[in-house]
């Protein structure tokens, strides 16, 4: 038998690596003989860099920068021969503020061009952004003005060599950049935007796009993922780049998809499973893989919303590894979770193999 184990982190709890050796050493106790194989995965949001790194190695390069609120930070990217990634979270990440109305006017993604200025010296010539986990949404124009952006015209300041880079956004959402489903209307509210500033944030959204529009004849609202991580999506088109969907790209590059082709069961999951999860996060991810080369998926998570009802489509069955009812703070603790997972999987194990 041959088992492949692909779950993201669970957010603010227990990093992807650590998720899946649990899975593998209960794996290993449960059927001895059977072939393990496990992959640090992500789709572009937290945990991203070290998916990477335990797939591809580099080195992981230190660059002073300031965070969102504009305090100084040193921030750190991943270096593998002429390819960088850069965790936007790093620098720009929604957990480094306890988010409110201040802080949804005050953040910014302008720390950001200081990494990607730093691998385009380092002779980087593919640079890949991951967009997700961002606590800031001013439309990528903090980025924008970092090279040089002055709001009047699409003119930049860009570095020497820029035009030998390939900028590549990692996404782990479609949304577009204004309306319903942009930026400020969909995300504001979680980065602390009071109703309010969320319709203002919108409107000067929509009047960027059509700036956009005029300027360049550019349409941001047609490019799925321009919404992503505030409008840093968006930032990185204006800035010559394209965005591609990070779960897609991080499993091509691990080679995930080549150990699930003969594989007899795939597990994965993430903190919490919901409608959002359909839109490119990992389980749905792995899941279609899966489904691909006619092989069950199970999902394993913190928690299964209730609009999670697509599931049944796409996975032969879900869990939660919650044991019992549980303050928030004490079923996100690391410890409890890995026990919780290794308890949960064995169960699915012993069902799968017919074991009573």
């Amino acid at each position: 038998m041959k088992i492949v184990v692909a779950i993201d982190s669970f957010k603010g709890s227990v990093r992807s690596c650590d998720l899946n050796a649990a899975v593998v050493g209960v794996a290993q106790e449960v059927l001895p003989g059977a072939e393990v194989k496990s992959f640090a995965i992500a789709d572009g949001g937290e945990g991203t860099l070290d998916a990477l790194q335990a797939g591809l190695g580099g080195e992981m390069r230190v660059v002073e920068t300031i965070d969102l609120l504009g305090r100084p930070i040193a921030a750190s990217y991943l270096q593998v021969g002429h390819q960088a990634f850069i965790e936007s979270a790093a620098v720009v990440g929604i957990d480094k503020i306890c988010p409110s109305p201040q802080t949804f006017d005050e953040a910014t993604s302008y720390g950001l061009g200081a990494l990607l200025c730093d691998a385009v010296e380092q002779g980087c010539e593919a640079i890949y952004v991951t967009l997700g986990g961002s606590g800031t949404s001013d439309g990528g124009l903090g980025l924008l003005e970092s090279f040089g952006f002055d709001g009047k015209t699409l003119r930049f300041a860009l570095p020497a060599n820029w035009e030998k880079v390939q900028l590549i956004g990692l996404t782990d959402v479609k949304y577009p950049y204004a309306g319903q489903a942009g930026f400020a209307q969909v995300f504001g509210k979680q980065k602390g935007g009071n109703p309010e500033q969320l319709l203002l944030k919108d409107r000067a959204a929509r009047d960027f796009v059509a700036f956009v529009q005029e300027e360049s004849g550019l349409d941001l609202q047609a490019i799925p993922g321009t919404g992503a991580a505030g409008g840093l999506g968006a930032a990185l088109v204006l800035l010559g780049g394209h965005l591609e969907a990070g779960f897609d790209r991080i499993a091509s590059i691990v080679g995930l998809e080549e150990a699930i082709v003969d594989a007899d069961l795939v597990i994965t999951g993430e903190g919490r499973l919901d409608s959002q999860s359909r839109a490119g996060k990992v389980p749905y991810g792995v899941a279609q893989l899966a489904k691909k080369h006619g092989h069950p998926a199970i999902a394993v998570c913190g928690a299964i919303a209730e609009d999670a009802d697509w599931i049944w489509d796409d996975f032969l069955s879900v869990f939660s590894i919650q044991t019992r009812v549980l303050p928030l703070e004490e079923a996100m603790d690391p410890e409890k979770t890995l026990v919780n997972l290794a308890f949960v999987t064995r169960n699915i194990l012993r069902t799968f193999i017919g074991k009573s």
